[in-house]
């Protein structure tokens, strides 16, 4: 049996939840498999996939916290990761998982996030800010609304020409690549060693700026680090 036994919690179409299906399946995270997909919605396409790759599935109402959770304990599984889940995940799940639930987040943390920033929303108010780069974020999951310890954010700079539809689609593909690297974390057991210096992926680089944006990133998130700290 792998070491870590993913449950990844889906909403929709799964295709982060393939992304990391794909990554232990080809060797990239040798020590974890996917062992329970979950959503909480009926149709979910990420189901499909699930069932395609032998990997057991079902819907799991959202308020339902005593089935989850025993469905966790039934299938072994020692980690969560939320792969587009849009809903929150009851505190209870929370405290039996502590510090083994990851979460992708489509901005750059600690902007865009919180409460009512969730799916095209992030990215129509990435659009009216006017901000240059956004990207996404793979975080620890605390009690709060993406409040947790970031682990990597993965930068795309935002076009002059794009829409919340074309935007959303860019960063999904970064989404996949910085969930992929917090997962082989979380089963390597090196996510302190992430939280104490987030990761970070450049989607669109030589671009003029972006270092720099980047670096400004590294800096922020490390201060607020120090200050939960202090």
């Amino acid at each position: 049996m792998s070491s870590c036994n993913l449950a990844v919690l889906i909403s929709g179409s799964g295709s982060n939840l393939q992304a990391v299906i794909d990554s232990t399946e080809c060797g990239d995270i040798p020590n974890a498999k996917v062992a329970l997909v979950v959503s909480n919605r009926e149709g979910a396409y990420g189901l499909e996939r699930a069932e395609k790759h032998g990997i057991a599935n079902m819907v799991i109402d959202k308020r339902d916290t005593v089935t989850l959770l025993e469905t966790l304990k039934a299938h072994d599984v020692n980690s969560i990761v939320l792969a587009g889940y849009l809903s929150i995940l009851p505190p209870d799940v929370i405290a039996a998982y502590n510090g083994r639930i990851v979460n992708i987040h489509p901005a750059l943390l600690p902007m865009f996030g919180g409460k009512g920033f969730y799916g095209i929303k992030v990215h129509q108010a990435v659009l009216a800010s006017g901000v240059p780069y956004t990207g996404a974020t793979a975080h620890i999951v605390d009690c709060g609304v993406d409040t947790g310890a970031v682990l990597v954010r993965g930068i795309v700079q935002v076009l002059a020409d794009d829409t919340a539809e074309s935007l959303q689609k860019r960063v999904l593909e970064i989404e996949h690549e910085v969930l992929v690297q917090a997962v082989k974390a979380l089963a390597e057991n090196k996510t302190e060693a992430m939280i104490v210096k987030p990761g970070l992926l450049v989607y669109e680089n030589d671009r003029d700026g972006i270092l720099e944006y980047a670096t400004g990133l590294l800096e922020l998130g490390n201060a607020l680090a120090d200050a939960d700290n202090s």
